[in-house]
């Protein structure tokens, strides 16, 4: 793109839109009094002395994103750089407007004029990076056998021969769980008509015998059992031993009575 108004007029008048009798009054006066002693601090404060050729042909290069921020830390050269975007400068513009010492115009201006190449030793102490998370994985593989090959036996089952197999299944179950049910109904029933019937009898019998004032125990079993009941602190035994006494006494009355339940 072809600026029909010089660049150093533009970025002149972007730099001091309304300039005071302080201001210089152009851009190449503002570059001698203000820019090129910037550009001396930072490079003396870069390479510690001007000794060396590369001290003296920096070659600043204000295009260069890591130049711009050397220079930027000083207060013209950061005004400078806000106008160049504000500008929208391309690089090839900001080349051939920064024509004086320190950049890169300058030495390469001298690199032709004494046919030399300036050797830049910015950044030289600095090896090649190389990337090592290659060689630690590579010797973590070493290390690791994975197998991969899986084999899996499927066997085929029909529906029908499923369906069987679990229809048979369900019957044996339930076969076997009624048979155990009725196992457990006959031995407690059993378990009750031995017991309940036996002290039946007995307590009928201690109740006959008191009734006619014999002084005899309503059960030898039971007093014992009472007895250490009540040793323990599980229960009263008179009380106990009342009920009992009463229940034998209800019992002895129900025997005598007719099964027709006539009086």
């Amino acid at each position: 793109m072809h600026r029909k108004t010089p660049i150093s007029a533009l970025i002149y008048n972007s730099l001091f839109p309304n300039p005071s009798p302080t201001d210089p009054p152009s851009f190449a006066a503002h570059l001698s009094k203000n820019l090129v002693g910037e550009v001396r601090i930072e490079t003396a404060t870069f390479y510690g002395s001007l000794d060396t050729i590369e001290a003296r042909y920096p070659g600043l290069n204000y295009a260069h994103a890591p130049h711009r921020k050397r220079l930027g830390r000083f207060p013209y050269h950061k005004r400078l750089f806000e106008a160049f975007d504000r500008l929208d400068l391309t690089e090839s513009e900001i080349q051939s407007f920064c024509r004086w010492e320190g950049t890169l115009w300058a030495r390469e201006r001298y690199e032709r004029d004494e046919g030399v190449k300036v050797r830049d030793t910015t950044g030289i102490e600095i090896g090649e990076w190389v990337d090592r998370r290659k060689h630690r994985l590579s010797a973590r593989s070493k290390g690791i056998n994975v197998k991969t090959d899986i084999e899996v036996e499927i066997e085929e089952v029909s529906v029908g021969t499923h369906m069987a197999e679990s229809r048979a299944l369900d019957t044996e179950m339930r076969d076997h769980d009624q048979n155990q049910d009725e196992e457990d109904d006959d031995d407690s029933d059993d378990e009750d008509e031995s017991v309940g019937f036996q002290l039946n009898q007995r307590l009928i019998h201690a109740a006959a015998m008191r009734e006619q004032g014999a002084n005899v125990p309503m059960d030898p079993e039971w007093e014992q059992y009472l007895k250490e009941a009540q040793e323990r602190g599980e229960l009263d035994i008179a009380a106990t031993r009342e009920a009992l006494r009463m229940m034998a006494g209800q019992l002895a009355q129900v025997n005598q009575q007719p099964v027709d339940g006539s009086a």
